[in-house]
């Protein structure tokens, strides 16, 4: 339940930033958006370490940062290149190429933090 109320929360952010430097600041919708994605990246960090994942306090703050750092990496890449595919190429309306690209970043995301990257260090006995 936290993941989602904190994912909603990231994809809320996400699309206020975007939007926001879209259609305040007249900024291109790819850049608005790589943008929103490069500040949503600290919001999830610190909710997914101390908000979410209960084991992870006990785990290595810097082991988490790197691999959520390079998981997070892949998932924006991803994100940005799914997001270029559907509206730049395809054609679609940015708002519905955000909503596409993060719903199914959403759920890979819940499977890949929870087994990855917020595990508290198992030490050999």
């Amino acid at each position: 339940m936290r993941f989602g109320a904190f994912g909603a929360a990231g994809f809320v952010l996400n699309i206020a930033v975007t939007v926001t430097l879209t259609e305040v600041f007249g900024a291109p919708e790819e850049l608005a958006f790589a943008l929103g994605l490069v500040m949503v990246f600290t919001f999830s960090f610190v909710t997914g370490r101390y908000l979410i994942f209960a084991d992870a306090v006990q785990g290595d703050p810097r082991k988490q940062l790197a691999k959520f750092t390079l998981s997070s990496a892949a998932f924006r890449g991803t994100e940005y290149l799914g997001f270029l595919l559907l509206h730049t190429v395809l054609g679609f309306p940015y708002l519905v190429a955000i909503v596409l690209v993060l719903g199914v970043s959403f759920l890979t995301k819940f499977f890949t933090y929870s087994t990855v990257v917020f595990t508290a260090d198992r030490e050999a006995e």
